[in-house]
């Protein structure tokens, strides 16, 4: 895990963060990682996902709606839940980001042996059946404790 963080990290800044810590906060930031990665998704998923309780997610959200980042609509089906998407300003800024990471990422893939990027690929597979455990673990949790 500690890896894991360290490279987030370092990519982060080293291709420069999507939203500038000047306009967002922290927990601003993920929530909107979060809605570019699931538009259209409601307050309650996008709580699950980063682990918070809806109501901070609720008033994050609240915040960033305010500050033209996000844009939170009703549910033609069900006018309790609010959609939330980024705005084309916050879309663009993503955007932009990513390309930045790609760009960084791809640099240092580069230097890599083929043997390193084969070993990166095998670990990369094996994180991700180790996610997939994680939540399979998280849901069985839910399940018995709802």
């Amino acid at each position: 895990m500690p890896a894991i963080g360290a490279l987030r990290r370092l990519l982060r800044r080293a291709a420069g963060p999507v939203f500038t810590s000047d306009t967002v906060s922290t927990s601003q930031r993920e929530v909107l990682v979060v809605v570019g990665r699931h538009p259209g998704s409601p307050v309650t998923d996008i709580a699950q996902e980063l682990g918070l309780a809806p109501n901070s997610v609720s008033t994050i959200v609240t915040q960033l709606v305010g500050a033209g980042l996000l844009v939170r609509e009703t549910d033609p089906h069900d006018r309790r839940v609010g959609r939330l998407t980024l705005t084309p300003r916050a879309q663009e800024q993503a955007m932009v980001a990513r390309a930045r990471r790609r760009s960084v990422l791809h640099d240092a893939l580069d230097r890599l042996t083929p043997r390193q990027v084969t070993e990166l690929a095998v670990g990369i597979d094996a994180l991700g059946a180790l996610a997939e455990e994680l939540r399979a673990l998280e849901r069985d949790r839910e399940a018995v404790h709802p």
